[in-house]
């Protein structure tokens, strides 16, 4: 448990510093040899100080706390993404706070209201449409934001992450390549993701590579990819191959098939995007794009404590991602 009482003074008078090289130390500054660092850091562990936040915001203005709202945890590449970035920004000195919107834009810009009340020096937001009044309410306050998950080199905010278009036309072209000209591409609601938006638009940009494509929409769970499969299934339409625009909705398709009695990849290939955590454990594994989860979050995060400790200027980056290649998209003759 932490001593009651503890204050900085007790540091100073521990290590006989002064409280202003002990403050320099508790808030990263970079002016402190590190043996004059290590020296307060292990008298704080001895005398169990832990620096009080509040304080330490009035003083510097700064919390050293960044918040991020993403529309969901339940799939594993936001978690990968949440994890990596509270890695790098712990490993200078900031932390994380994450809020969940539910890709709706009024609890967006109420969990806003409440990380700026709780001090926050940057924030992180999933995809680039968002209410008007949250990017007025983050100008007004002059704090630093950028979008990731997209990738768009004339935006005037930063996007770090990927070209969620041109990955989509990628797949295509890998599913035209293995002799698909028969595909069907299964994606989440059009309304709830300007990502989502960006696939299809790739992949409508690919049209004219084939014989048929087909779009279903469906919700981005694993009943949701299910249904919707299994309905293109009843209606016909001798496709080939499905492309579905997230792994979780590849999951569903993979039991409609199976209910319906198709081997996949011999009846019908299916092609993911994400790359979650077990698409190398379905039979038989999935064959998708992987996503830079982990990257993003770094990437993410270096630019946010480079800005907020250098005042180096945020900046859009793409990201790479890849497709790999697995077992179950089948190479035509």
């Amino acid at each position: 448990m932490n001593r009651i009482g503890v204050s900085i003074r007790d540091v100073a008078r521990e290590t006989g510093l002064s409280t202003a090289t002990i403050s320099r130390v508790v808030n990263g500054d970079a002016r402190v040899s590190d043996k004059t660092r290590q020296r307060v850091l292990d008298a704080c562990a001895r005398l169990d100080y832990l620096p009080n936040p509040a304080a330490r915001a009035l003083s510097t203005r700064r919390s050293k706390a960044v918040a991020a709202i993403i529309p969901t945890i339940e799939h594993s590449v936001f978690a990968k993404f949440i994890a990596a970035i509270e890695r790098t920004l712990g490993a200078h000195g900031y932390s994380l706070i994450i809020a969940i919107s539910n890709a709706d834009e009024d609890s967006e810009l109420a969990a806003a209201r409440k990380l700026l009340g709780m001090g926050a020096d940057a924030f992180v937001l999933s995809g680039m449409v968002h209410a008007q009044s949250l990017l007025d309410l983050l100008s007004r306050r002059q704090v630093p934001f950028v979008y990731t998950s997209v990738w768009a080199q004339d935006s005037a905010t930063p996007t770090i992450g990927y070209d969620n278009a041109g990955l989509a036309a990628d797949a295509l072209r890998h599913l035209r390549d293995c002799g698909h000209r028969r595909v069907a591409v299964v994606h989440g609601p059009l309304t709830e993701s300007d990502r989502t938006r960006a696939r299809r638009a790739g992949a409508e940009a690919m049209r004219d590579a084939f014989d048929t494509l087909a779009f279903f929409e469906a919700p981005v769970s694993i009943a949701g990819g299910k249904d919707c499969v299994a309905r293109m299934l009843r209606a016909g339409g001798d496709f080939t191959a499905c492309l579905c625009s997230s792994d979780v909705l590849a999951l569903g398709a993979y039991f409609a098939l199976a209910e319906a009695g198709q081997r996949i990849p011999d009846d019908m290939s299916v092609m993911g995007f994400d790359n979650l955590d077990w698409a190398t454990e379905v039979v038989p594994p999935l064959t998708t794009i992987d996503l830079p989860a982990n990257g993003m979050g770094e990437a993410v995060a270096a630019q946010i404590v480079e800005f907020l400790e250098r005042d180096v200027p945020l900046h859009s980056q793409l990201l790479p991602a890849q497709i790999l290649v697995r077992g179950s998209v089948a190479r035509l003759a």
